[in-house]
C-alpha cells in the first residue's frame, strides 16, 4: 500500500526510511519482536482459558486448574509487558528517527541551494514541521504493524491449524478476502492523503510568501486579496482533510464487517461440532478465542494506515529532499585546496539549469580571476549574477563547463577545505537569534571585543554599539530585529572583515546602505582586501571602483571590461 506515495519508479517509503535511517531500523525490529512476544502470549492465553473453562467441569482436578491459572496470568502478564514496551519503543523511536531525519534535511539545505531539489522555503519548512511530527504514528508504529500484519496472523493461523483444520479454512478465505479489500482502500486513501499534503504544502508556501512579501502587499493594498486566497487555500484543505475522514470510516466499517463475519463463520460450525462431539470443548474454545486475534493485527495496521497517511505522504517528501541521487557527489576530493591568492581561478562555459524553467539560470558563462585581483560582476536583476557566487562558494555545481582554480576542478576540491579560503556575504545576509557577539563571532570565534568592535567602525557600524542597550551583548532576535535593514547589512559586512580568507565573495555589499555609509564600506573593503582575491555582485556604480575588471551577465556571453575602460550599460537596475 504504500509504494504508491513514493511514486513510480522508487523504492517503497518505507524500504528507503529503514535503508537510510539507523533510528527507524532499530525501532522497526524492537517493534516486530515485542509483536511477536504479544502473540505467542495471546496463542498461550487462549490454550490455558480454554483449557480453563472446559476443566471447570465436576470431572477435573484442582491441580489442573492451578496450573493452567499459573499459565493464564503468566500469558496476561506477558501481553501486557510486551504491550507497554511497544508505546515506550514507539515513543522513543519515533522522536529518535525525526532528530535523525531532521539532523539530515539541515545538512542538506545548507549544503545545496533549493532550487536544486526543486523545493522551496515553504516547502522544506512544512516537512521539517508539520510533516515530521506526522511521522509518529507512521515510523512509531504503522511500519512495524505492516510486517506484523503478516506474521501475526500467519503465526495465529497455524496454532488454529493444530486445533481444528475445518476451522483453518475459514479462517484462510477470510485471510484471503483482506489484503484485496485493503489494496483497494489502501490505494485511494494513498490518492487522498497525497492529495492533503499536497494542500497543507500550498498553504505554507502561501502563508511564507505573504509573510516575506508582508511590505509590498500593505504598500500595494493587496491585503484583503491575499487574506482571500489564503482562506480559500484553507477551505480547500478543510475540504480534502474530511475526504480522508470519510474513507477512513467507511473503509474501518467494511473491514470489521468482514472480520466479525469470519469470525462468525467459525463459530457456528464449532457450535454444531460440539452438539455432534467431533470437537473437544477446550480446543472449540481456543479456536473460537484465537480466531478474532487472527484478524486484529489486519485492522490494526487498516486504522493505522489511515492514521499516518499524512506521515506516509510527509514521509515520501522528506526521502525526496534526502534522496541520495540528488545529492552532490561524494566521490574523493582534494583535501588542500588551491589558495585563491597564487593561482588564478578560471569559469569556462558555465550553464547552470534547474528542471521545470524553460531558459538556464547561467548560459555558457566565462570569466577568469588572477591572484589578488577584484572582479565586479553586474547584470540585469534575474541574470544568475547571485549563482555564480553560489557556484564559487560550492553550494551549486554547474550543469556543464567548469571552474578551476590554478588547473584543478573545483568538483575535486574538498569543499570543507575550500569554504575554509572563503569569507561569503550573500544577497540576504542571516542573523540568527543570538547576542550581536555571537551573530559576528560566527566568522571568527576568537576574537576579542575590540576586534569586533573595530570590525563595525570599518563596516560603518560605529555608532550601532552605542545605539544598542547592550552593547555587543544585546540580543538580537530572529532576522535580527529589532536592527534596521541597514545596521544588518553592516552587521554582516563586519562579519565578513572578520574572516581571513583568499577569496572574498560579496554579493551586494552595500545594499540598504546611505550613500555616505556606502563610500565608507567600499573604501574598507578595498584596503581590507590586500592581497586576496574577490568576486563582488553590485548593481550599484560606486561599487565599481573596487573593479580590475567588470564582468556583465546580460544573457549567454558575458563581456569583460579592465580598469580604466568604460562599461557602457554594465549596470543595470
Amino acid at each position: 500500500m504504500t509504494t504508491v506515495a513514493g511514486g513510480a519508479g522508487r523504492r517503497p517509503v518505507e524500504t528507503r526510511l529503514i535503508r537510510q535511517v539507523p533510528a527507524v531500523r532499530a525501532t522497526v525490529a524492537a517493534s516486530v519482536a515485542l509483536g511477536m512476544v504479544s502473540t505467542a502470549a495471546v496463542v498461550a492465553q487462549a490454550l490455558a482459558l480454554g483449557s480453563l473453562i472446559a476443566g471447570a467441569m465436576p470431572h477435573a482436578g484442582h491441580l489442573g486448574r492451578t496450573r493452567e491459572l499459573a499459565w493464564l496470568a503468566a500469558a496476561i502478564l506477558v501481553r501486557g509487558a510486551a504491550a507497554a514496551a511497544g508505546q515506550v519503543v514507539a515513543a522513543k523511536g519515533s522522536s529518535a528517527s525525526k532528530t535523525a531525519l531532521r539532523s539530515r534535511l539541515a545538512r542538506v539545505a545548507l549544503r545545496r541551494d533549493a532550487d536544486t531539489r526543486e523545493a522551496s522555503a515553504g516547502d522544506v519548512a512544512s516537512v521539517a514541521g508539520r510533516g515530521m511530527e506526522a511521522l509518529d504514528v507512521y515510523v512509531g508504529r504503522c511500519i512495524a504493524d505492516f510486517v506484523l500484519a503478516v506474521a501475526a496472523p500467519v503465526a495465529l493461523a497455524g496454532a488454529i491449524g493444530a486445533l481444528d483444520w475445518v476451522s483453518l479454512i475459514v479462517i484462510l478465505i477470510g485471510l484471503a478476502l483482506f489484503p484485496v479489500f485493503g489494496a483497494l482502500v489502501g490505494r485511494a486513501t494513498s490518492s487522498l492523503a497525497q492529495r492533503r499534503w499536497e494542500e497543507v504544502q500550498r498553504l505554507s508556501r502561501r502563508v511564507l510568501d505573504v509573510f516575506e512579501g508582508m511590505a509590498v502587499i500593505r504598500a500595494y493594498g493587496r491585503s484583503s486579496l491575499q487574506r482571500q486566497r489564503i482562506a480559500d487555500a484553507g477551505e480547500t484543505l478543510r475540504k480534502a482533510s474530511m475526504d480522508t475522514l470519510r474513507l477512513a470510516f467507511l473503509s474501518a466499517f467494511v473491514l470489521d464487517e468482514l472480520a466479525s463475519v469470519s469470525v462468525a463463520l467459525v463459530a457456528v460450525p464449532l457450535g454444531l461440532r460440539l452438539v455432534d462431539g467431533t470437537i473437544r470443548l477446550s480446543a472449540a474454545l481456543s479456536v473460537l478465542l484465537l480466531a478474532p486475534e487472527v484478524f486484529l493485527p489486519l485492522r490494526r495496521a487498516s486504522a493505522e494506515f489511515h492514521q499516518s497517511a499524512e506521515g506516509l505522504a510527509a514521509a515520501s517528501s522528506i526521502m525526496d529532499l534526502l534522496d541520495p541521487a540528488a545529492e552532490p557527489s561524494r566521490r574523493a576530493r582534494l583535501a588542500e585546496p588551491p589558495d585563491p591568492r597564487n593561482v588564478p581561478i578560471l569559469v569556462k562555459s558555465v550553464s547552470v539549469t534547474v528542471p521545470g524553467r524553460d531558459r538556464p539560470v547561467l548560459d555558457s558563462v566565462e570569466f577568469r580571476i588572477e591572484p589578488g585581483e577584484t572582479v565586479c560582476v553586474v547584470g540585469p536583476n534575474g541574470s544568475g549574477k547571485s549563482t555564480v557566487v553560489d557556484l564559487l562558494a560550492g553550494f551549486l555545481e554547474p550543469t556543464s563547463g567548469s571552474i578551476t582554480l590554478g588547473g584543478v576542478d573545483l568538483a575535486e576540491i574538498d569543499l570543507a577545505a575550500w569554504r575554509k579560503l572563503l569569507a561569503y556575504l550573500p544577497e540576504r545576509p542571516t542573523i540568527l537569534a543570538g547576542t550581536l557577539r555571537e551573530n559576528l563571532s560566527l566568522a571568527d570565534p576568537h576574537a576579542g571585543d575590540a576586534e569586533l568592535a573595530a570590525a563595525l567602525v570599518q563596516a560603518g557600524g560605529q555608532d550601532l554599539i552605542a545605539s544598542l542597550p547592550e552593547g555587543l551583548d544585546t540580543r538580537l532576535g530572529d532576522g535580527g530585529r529589532p536592527t534596521s535593514a541597514g545596521e544588518r547589512q553592516r552587521i554582516a559586512i563586519a562579519r565578513t572583515f572578520l574572516r581571513p580568507a583568499g577569496l572574498y565573495l560579496l554579493d551586494e555589499p552595500t545594499e540598504h546602505l546611505d550613500e555616505k555609509t556606502e563610500r565608507h564600506v567600499i573604501e574598507s573593503i578595498g584596503r581590507h582586501l590586500g592581497t586576496a582575491s574577490a568576486l563582488i555582485v553590485t548593481h550599484r556604480p560606486a561599487v565599481l571602483a573596487l573593479a580590475d575588471r567588470v564582468v556583465e551577465i546580460p544573457g549567454p556571453n558575458p563581456v569583460a571590461y579592465r580598469r580604466g575602460s568604460t562599461p557602457v550599460g554594465a549596470v543595470r537596475s
